[in-house]
């Protein structure tokens, strides 16, 4: 096996590893001759901006190269699937406040229990991440990762561990930010009820606290959409930021 060939078949294996774990390549829809054929393609265009090896390597070597290859690039795509997710977790905060939590049902294209709100942020920020361009820039991220660390180097150091467990605490303060306004909103409502039911004893709260509690909801959520999508472009950028830090932490 020749070095060219060596170096497209690592490249492609890390390229294939970010795709498969990065929800915004990697729909479950999507079939998975076009996951192949993008990985391909992305490959033969970065082929040219990567350092190519030195020598051939041996199959020892070969293959302690195409294991690095598959952490790294799962370990870049759970980086993006953070950001989806801190999302995704701000729409179930909200799902939990207005009572749509227990009716959470399966969805395929997820692969995970999701409810109403936690499925509309979700896919909000599915269509920030495309309208904005920013698919572009993580790709650009992607193939620059060859130049910060290069598919010849084998010491990946502690591979970033500490650095993933504090990115885990941003994720769940970003998830509580966008989640905090319709928080608010389904509190006050919560208020509100008290009120009623201590000015107007003869009305029954509990009938009345969940659709009221839905409504608040719909109308708030209609409301504040702008400045949803605003944090959410706000946010998703910052998958770039981290993606670079960690290749530079290697």
């Amino acid at each position: 096996m020749n070095i060219q060939l060596q170096t497209i078949i690592l490249i492609f294996i890390r390229v294939t590893s970010f795709i498969v774990v990065s929800p915004g390549f990697s729909i479950k829809g999507l079939p998975s001759v076009a996951k192949i054929a993008l990985s391909m393609g992305i490959t033969l265009a970065a082929y040219s901006a990567v350092p190519v090896m030195e020598q051939e390597a041996g199959t020892v070597l070969f293959a302690v190269l195409v294991i690095k290859e598959v952490l790294l690039g799962i370990a870049l795509g759970f980086i993006t699937k953070l950001f989806f997710t801190a999302v995704e977790i701000a729409g179930n905060f909200v799902d939990f406040q207005v009572g749509f939590s227990m009716g959470a049902v399966y969805d395929p294209s997820m692969g995970i229990n999701v409810s109403y709100y936690g499925k509309i942020y979700y896919w909000l920020s599915m269509c920030v991440f495309y309208l904005t361009n920013l698919h572009h820039v993580v790709i650009k991220s992607l193939v620059k990762s060859f130049t910060t660390v290069p598919i010849s180097n084998t010491n990946l150091g502690d591979f970033g561990v500490e650095g993933m467990m504090k990115l885990l605490g941003i994720i769940f303060e970003i998830a509580f930010n966008i989640a905090v306004p319709m928080m608010i909103v389904a509190l006050l409502t919560e208020v509100i009820l008290g009120l009623i039911s201590r000015s107007v004893p003869q009305i029954n709260v509990l009938i009345l606290g969940m659709p009221l509690k839905i409504v608040a909801s719909f109308v708030m959520i209609l409301v504040l959409l702008p400045t949803l999508v605003k944090n959410i472009q706000t946010t998703l950028p910052l998958m770039v930021k981290y993606m670079n830090e960690f290749m530079q932490s290697l």
